[in-house]
């Protein structure tokens, strides 16, 4: 299952909110943070951005393998890796997930 599948109603945003780093994340961001209790995800693309300054658009997966552990990847949207990290557990209630950094805020990609 694809979270974002069941997250396809989030086709803009009313409100953004404030979060480390000085970033911000939209509605569909925090339901995806709150529905599948993965605001650690959002944890790891915010601690990366200042080490990113220069990658104006990201796009941010979280890939979970059969024996409970992840990967989140950051691609620069044309299949560069950017950033790797390997997650050794994970509960996260879903097999994947995207989330797009584009000028400083965390967008889901169906918010674009």
């Amino acid at each position: 299952m694809n979270a974002n599948d069941h997250l396809k109603e989030y086709t803009g945003t009313e409100h953004y909110y404030r979060y480390m780093f000085g970033m911000l994340h939209t509605d569909g961001v925090k339901a995806l943070c709150e529905q599948f209790e993965c605001w650690w995800f959002l944890d790891i693309v915010c601690s990366y951005q200042p080490y990113l300054k220069e990658e104006t658009f990201q796009v941010w997966s979280l890939g979970v393998n059969e024996d409970a552990t992840a990967t989140v990847l950051c691609t620069d949207g044309d299949n560069k890796i950017l950033k790797s990290q390997s997650i050794p557990y994970t509960d996260f209630k879903a097999k994947e997930a995207t989330v797009w950094c584009a000028e400083g805020i965390v967008l889901l990609p169906s918010e674009y």
